[in-house]
């Protein structure tokens, strides 16, 4: 894909996954968003772009409060949340963002 914004800001946090055109493949109109891997043996992650912040009802591109963080990660909003506030406060999505600010301040 020629000319594909690369500067969005999914390209911002997701760290060790390829950060090109190709994550481009799998989005399609439902908000869900297939990242190609990187790294052989890696397989691609799906998840649905938004999703925590609607099963939460935060506006989106408003931060997440640390209280409402904290109850999706003991599952208080149920199990399906528990599993996205996981992937995005402790999976890749965590660690891309970790290293990305790492590099920031380089």
């Amino acid at each position: 894909m020629k000319g594909a914004d690369l500067s969005g800001p999914l390209y911002r946090y997701l760290g060790h996954f390829q950060q090109s055109a190709v994550a481009h493949q799998g989005h399609n109109r439902s908000g869900r968003v297939t990242l190609a891997p990187r790294h052989r043996g890696q397989t691609p992650i799906t998840f649905e772009r938004g999703a925590l912040h609607r099963q939460l009802g935060v506006p989106e591109g408003q931060p997440i409060p640390e209280r409402k963080r904290a109850a999706a990660l003991r599952g208080d909003y149920g199990p399906t949340a528990k599993k996205r506030a996981a992937f995005a406060f402790k999976g890749a999505l965590a660690a891309g963002r970790a290293t990305a600010a790492q590099n920031r301040q380089r």
